[in-house]
């Protein structure tokens, strides 16, 4: 069999399309700011302490919103979960869960926490809880409270090759 032109330049064509298609997957979510109701719940899952800035001062909130505009199954649940937030938070009295007192902001998050797994409410609980907890973490400022001055490496262990220090 020969390869002709028209074998190259649909070759090509494909090589390109699949190009453009790893490129736009890799193209960075638009910045976008998060809600209130959503700051608030971040704010709530973790808390600024005296010594501790807490999620909100690390940017937590923003990080939980780009991975939501990368993701439309994130999207959907996020949506989902906001509109149960809100529809507690109204059950309270208020407008939304951001104008709720801190109390109640808590007693909505534990109840999102208690309800039956693969629920919406527990599911977003989850998964907001676990990219709160990654990202305040992973983040040095966050271990200036907790005493922790930071992995070994890149400077590794430079004692490794002397004997165990006896106890």
């Amino acid at each position: 069999m020969r390869f002709t032109r028209r074998n190259f330049l649909g070759l090509a064509g494909v090589t390109l399309l699949a190009a453009l298609g790893a490129w736009w997957s890799r193209k960075p979510a638009p910045h976008l700011s998060p809600d209130a109701n959503l700051l608030a719940w971040v704010d709530t899952l973790v808390p600024a302490e005296s010594n501790f800035p807490g999620a909100l001062a690390l940017g937590v909130a923003e990080r939980i919103t780009a991975a939501i505009a990368r993701d439309p199954q994130y999207a959907k649940l996020g949506r989902e979960a906001l509109h149960w937030i809100d529809t507690r938070a109204r059950e309270h009295g208020n407008a939304s869960f951001a104008d709720l007192p801190e109390a109640r902001r808590q007693n909505i998050v534990a109840a999102a926490a208690a309800s039956p797994g693969g629920s919406i409410p527990r599911t977003f609980f989850q998964a907001t809880l676990d990219d709160a907890l990654f990202h305040t973490y992973a983040d040095p400022r966050a271990w200036v409270g907790l005493g922790y001055a930071g992995p070994p490496q890149p400077v590794g262990f430079p004692d490794h090759a002397a004997k165990p220090k006896s106890a």
